[in-house]
């Protein structure tokens, strides 16, 4: 067989590599005739979300949150908040009171949590 081209070269090369590779993983491994090597690769993708939704123009105050986190959450400053709704102490905020919102409010949903995906490939080497 005649090998032409850099591309067949290489692929030549690369077997004859990993051919070695094995024997000398089989040879430092005892020299067991079938012994095997397990290879595990691990990636993580995180990704992070922004979705614009519909908001209403009026927010539910609910356990624990305050002015602050309401105006995080809608992405708008606690002192328009503060000014369209009149309040005299904006620290004074009660469970179930209703907070009107500026127009072009928008929610922000939370991040998507990172995914890991796990491969194992299982090679089998024997000695000759």
């Amino acid at each position: 067989m005649i090998i032409h081209g850099r591309l067949q070269w290489a692929l030549a090369i690369g077997v004859l590599a990993f051919s070695f590779a094995a024997v000398v993983a089989s040879i430092m491994g005892g020299g067991d005739a079938s012994s095997a090597a397990t290879t595990t690769t691990t990636s993580s993708v995180a990704t992070t979300t922004t979705t614009t939704i519909a908001v209403p123009l009026k927010h539910v105050v609910k356990s624990g949150e305050s002015l602050f986190s309401i105006a995080q959450l809608y992405s708008v400053k606690m002192e328009a908040i503060i000014e369209l709704n009149k309040l005299d102490n904006p620290d004074k905020l009660g469970l179930g009171d209703e907070i009107l919102l500026p127009q072009g409010s928008v929610a922000r949903v939370a991040p998507v949590t990172s995914t890991s995906v796990n491969s194992a490939a299982l090679v089998t080497t024997s000695a000759p």
